[in-house]
């Protein structure tokens, strides 16, 4: 045990080991089979649907084939599974530790508290993005089968698309962790991590109902409505894992971040 008690710096390897113990794997695993089956059970529906659905969706979306309405469907799943498994584990290890009056016990170890803070979030994250990347290449597969010759999306281009959106998912959520570690109340903590997962929506819903309005910003609309990524299905094979990759350092400095704002907290 002295690798968790060693205040001069010991090897910590053990310490992140048992912390790692706690992450939401279960969760995790079982967020990843309902996203698949969500995915699946949403292909079945959608393709009993009355075609002038599917025209509609069309429209809505600038989008064409079948394959691509489906996948417009699958880019949400991917999304919401890993933001919201990520974000179960976030909030028990700070929210509602504090609440519970548990994080100030935590605190209490002969550890810096960016390090106890990085031990007990890091795998929350990491199963969220495992779990999101698992829901993006069972949606690549599932919608493989409706893509024909011609389509405006490929495989490469659906999975890129869902690693983009776990990307997205692990960012915002890291970009809100100095403020997690602030709060004391976990409903709260919820509607506000909720109405952040919703925000990047805005403009794609705005996009259905006003077109319009992105005429003259076509900078604007690619950067900020969902579509897009089918739109540029060439770009998105490879923008998904550069952002996957990018959303790590960024995790990395947001842990930090929080690390230090907790230690200036006087929790102890």
């Amino acid at each position: 045990m002295s690798s968790t008690t060693d205040p001069a710096g010991g090897s910590l390897r053990g310490y992140f080991a048992l912390e790692a113990r706690r992450a939401p794997r279960r969760t995790s695993l079982v967020a990843a089979i309902a996203g698949v089956l969500v995915v699946l059970g949403t292909h079945a529906l959608l393709v009993r649907v009355p075609a002038q659905v599917i025209r509609f969706l069309e429209q809505a979306f600038e989008i064409e084939g079948t394959a691509a309405v489906l996948l417009i469907n699958d880019l949400l799943a991917v999304y919401f599974v890993a933001y919201f498994v990520a974000l179960a584990g976030l909030v028990d290890a700070t929210v509602t530790a504090r609440e519970e009056d548990r994080l100030e016990l935590l605190l209490a170890k002969p550890i810096r508290a960016r390090v106890l803070l990085a031990a007990r979030t890091a795998p929350s994250l990491l199963a969220g993005a495992v779990a999101g990347a698992a829901v993006a290449v069972g949606a690549a597969l599932a919608v493989a089968p409706y893509i024909e010759a011609g389509d405006m999306i490929s495989v490469a281009g659906a999975l890129g698309g869902g690693l983009f959106f776990v990307a997205l998912a692990i960012a915002l959520l890291s970009a809100l962790l100095p403020l997690l570690v602030r709060m004391r109340d976990s409903f709260h903590a919820l509607l506000v991590a909720s109405a952040v997962w919703v925000a990047p929506l805005m403009p794609t819903a705005a996009f259905m109902y006003r077109p319009d309005a992105f005429e003259a910003r076509e900078g604007l609309r690619d950067a900020s409505v969902l579509a897009s990524l089918l739109w540029n299905d060439a770009a998105s094979a490879w923008l998904g894992p550069v952002a996957l990759a990018i959303a790590v350092p960024l995790a990395i400095l947001s842990i930090t971040a929080a690390g230090v704002l907790l230690e200036r907290a006087d929790a102890r």
